[in-house]
């Protein structure tokens, strides 16, 4: 049954059920014209033929379209995609049956980086309900879709209905166009350099952090949830010039309600695009009363926010702070339920990609101590004192491991685009995969980067393996040929991809100023849970050593 996706795209097949179907729809519209003739309609028979003349007719106009579009394809030298081999190619339920062990055993986005490596680099598989969807990790590809056609490519389908639901409307993360541009503008300002660079910003928070990590160098502690904590209390109080305090023993009122509610309504969306985006339009209390908790909660600080405003007016003084975020949304007049999206958008970059980067790196460390070694040696000539910012860039071991532990696991594992006309991408058509590929208008297109960023013919037989050194091999530059892209890239790169690495750099060099040793409690199974961003489905769970 795959091969009658495969032979759909050649124009020689619409051609030739566009032969066979002219004459049927001919016979049927005779009948039709014949049976309303007579002296006595039969009903039934008429509807039937009508019926059959019908279908006959969308066959044929299919038939015409496909043809065109093939033909089209051929001449701009594309060739057919790769077809994932379906047992059911009409709903795609076999694909289904065989996801939900993996996403089970949290293994699904290795379960993709296998598929993508056993049927194609770029090929077509059936989602639930019928719809193909074409699935990539070809750099070319992302490239087109991220940065060289990305006017072609907005933000649609299952991702758009992911994020609406959290983020809502409003959001950089759900709006394309002129609102998106506007909306890019906004955060700008909000990353620049000095703020990058002022690592003043991020001491208290780790402090805080470090001071719940046991100094018995034999307890067992999760440091996935210390740094969500930790990054909670970083990005609120570069949101909102109010910690939530949750690294601490009083939280803010609230702060872990909200925690609790954003993960999982984030949960709740990713397992409704999975099966599929129609069950958004169906009632959900659970997940409508986890949105009501985080909004709420971001309310209550948007108001405090504005009530301090109009006070520090009042009294003559400045109406902004220094670098504080709500404070730059605040002089810009928007409505309160804009402002709620952007702040929300920035949450889930600031805490949740900055933990997850931390964390993967500290769960791969935790298994080459030979690697903390080396970076506590390079580290050793701060001894207990703070690094400027500009120490922090020149330790290139430390770096090399942020990156190596960004490539292994990027913090958004997949993504996707909604072509919104007929486009070319450079590559998955043909035997080889080599020749460029015609996408038509409203085509699903998927890309893993974690799979991408694993390839061996892009990063040799040890793709897999945690080794910081290759990234000081002579000619070794993947980030130049979009290889390498854990923060996205074009014109939707991520704009705190500067202050979330300082604050990555920082975290792990103070913590292996603390501790000399880092080990793993827990087996070498890697499990990931996927939802708006990637976390550990388990936990990160160490025992550290002090120094």
């Amino acid at each position: 049954m795959n091969n009658i996706r495969l032979i759909d795209q050649h124009p020689a097949f619409h051609a030739v059920v566009g032969l066979i179907t002219v004459p049927l729809a001919l016979r049927e519209w005779f009948a039709v014209v014949n049976l309303l003739s007579a002296p006595k309609i039969r009903t039934t028979t008429l509807l039937l033929h009508a019926a059959v003349s019908l279908v006959l007719v969308k066959i044929l106009v299919s038939s015409f379209i496909k043809f065109n579009f093939y033909r089209r394809a051929r001449s701009l030298g594309c060739g057919p995609v790769a077809v994932h081999p379906h047992k059911d190619p009409v709903l795609g339920l076999d694909l289904l049956l065989e996801a939900i062990p993996k996403l089970k055993s949290h293994k699904g986005i290795q379960w993709m980086s296998d598929r993508l490596a056993k049927y194609g680099n770029t090929h077509f598989h059936l989602t639930l309900g019928g719809e193909w969807v074409i699935l990539t990790n070809e750099p070319e590809n992302i490239k087109a879709i991220l940065r060289t056609k990305f006017n072609d490519w907005p933000i649609g389908g299952i991702r758009l209905a992911a994020v609406l639901p959290i983020l809502g409307e409003n959001s950089i993360f759900s709006t394309n166009g002129e609102a998106w541009r506007h909306n890019r503008a906004v955060l700008r300002p909000s990353f620049v350099r000095d703020q990058v660079a002022d690592l003043a910003c991020f001491d208290k928070h780790t402090s805080n952090m470090l001071a719940r990590i046991p100094r018995d160098g034999n307890s067992t502690v999760d440091m996935q949830a210390l740094l969500q904590d930790m990054t909670m209390d970083s990005a609120s109080d570069f949101l909102f010039g109010y910690s939530t305090n949750m690294s601490t023993d009083h939280p803010e009122p609230g702060a872990r309600e909200f925690a609790t509610a954003f993960d999982l309504a984030n949960e709740e969306c990713a397992n409704k695009t999975r099966i599929n985006p129609i069950l958004f339009r169906f009632p959900h209390k659970r997940l409508d009363a986890n949105v009501r908790i985080e909004r709420e909660f971001i309310r209550k600080y948007l108001r405090k926010a504005a009530a301090d405003r109009k006070e520090r007016l009042a009294r003559g003084e400045p109406s902004k702070r220094p670098y504080v975020f709500l404070d730059e949304l605040l002089e810009q007049n928007h409505p309160e339920e804009y402002l709620m999206d952007q702040l929300l958008s920035v949450i889930i970059a600031g805490r949740d990609t900055t933990a997850m980067a931390i964390t993967t790196t500290l769960w791969y460390l935790a298994r080459n101590p030979a690697c903390v070694e080396k970076l506590r040696e390079e580290i050793a000539d701060l001894g207990k004192r703070d690094p400027t910012w500009e120490e922090l860039k020149d330790m290139k071991y430390l770096q090399n491991i942020i990156k190596e532990g960004l490539r292994l696991i990027a913090p958004q594992s997949t993504n996707s685009r909604i072509a919104n006309k007929d486009t070319v991408l450079p590559r998955g058509g043909g035997p080889d995969g080599r020749q460029p590929i015609l996408v038509r208008k409203n085509q699903a297109v998927r890309w893993s980067s974690m799979s991408m960023q694993r390839r061996t013919d892009l990063y040799g037989p040890d793709a897999d393996v945690f080794r910081p050194e290759r990234w000081e091999e002579k000619g070794f530059r993947p980030g130049n040929n979009w290889e390498y892209i854990p923060f996205s890239g074009g014109p939707r790169i991520c704009p705190g991809q500067q202050f979330a690495l300082t604050q990555v750099s920082y975290v792990l060099l103070r913590l292996f100023q603390t501790f000399k040793k880092i080990e793993a409690r827990d087996d070498d199974e890697l499990r990931l849970l996927p939802t708006l961003t990637v976390s550990f489905a388990l936990g990160c769970k160490v025992v550290l050593t002090p120094a």
